[in-house]
């Protein structure tokens, strides 16, 4: 899998760049940006964390929100496409006994029970997969697995020309300094809103599913939260 391979290779070279680059000068300015922005987007998706609830991070990296998410919920499961990513997540939250890693395969998730989880939550992750089929099909898992009531909040690249401009901006400044910011990998797609709402809802002609609200939250100029609250 072409995205599998990316990640592992940015794994190995330099995750924690890859994983939030305004924050990577060292250990502890990256898993305190962790913790500072694991509060403050739980807040903007209106998600309240509870220690009797589970929570799925979809694209956990080494841990940076993990360890947070594990001092704020009950259990947590962290998936991830890249294995090394994973190795490295198990050091970091080694202390963490309430968090259980798991290995997705970049499709769905696989392996997650349908109504087994009482939130998902997900920080630009979403925003590298290259379709917009891939994106929305992680909106309709999200939504399956959730339980009845239960809320998810899923980060993605805005679709305005500003956000496109502004991206463009970055991706050739790092490819400038030498990243691979330019494979699809990376640049991921967009996703127009009405397919966001209707895979988000499963109201859509051909949607399937548990159905559920949902609300778009743009936050700053480049991102948009999409927020599924399962019906009760």
């Amino acid at each position: 899998d072409p995205s599998q391979e990316f990640w592992d290779a940015a794994a190995a070279d330099d995750p924690m760049w890859h994983i939030a680059t305004g924050a990577a000068a060292d250990p502890v300015s990256f898993f305190a940006s962790g913790r500072s922005e694991t509060d403050a987007f739980l807040a903007h998706c209106g998600i309240r964390p509870d220690r009797q609830h589970t929570v799925l991070e979809i694209g956990c990296g080494i841990g940076r929100m993990t360890a947070r998410l594990a001092e704020l919920y009950g259990q947590v499961i962290g998936l991830d496409i890249s294995a090394v990513m994973l190795e490295r997540a198990r050091v970091v939250l080694r202390d963490a006994s309430n968090v259980r890693l798991v290995h997705g395969n970049g499709q769905d998730l696989a392996g997650i029970a349908d109504a087994s989880v009482d939130a998902v939550f997900s920080y630009i992750v979403l925003q590298h997969i290259p379709t917009a089929a891939g994106q929305l099909a992680y909106l309709r898992e999200a939504r399956r697995v959730l339980r009845p009531g239960g809320v998810a909040g899923l980060q993605v690249r805005s679709n305005t020309l500003l956000a496109r401009a502004l991206d463009w901006v970055g991706h050739l400044r790092h490819r400038s300094s030498g990243r691979r910011t330019l494979d699809r990998s990376w640049r991921g797609s967009r996703v127009p809103r009405t397919a966001l709402l209707a895979a988000a809802s499963g109201s859509g002609p051909g949607e399937g599913g548990p159905p559920a609200t949902v609300e778009l939250r743009p936050y700053g100029r480049r991102h948009v939260w999409v927020v599924i609250h399962r019906s009760a």
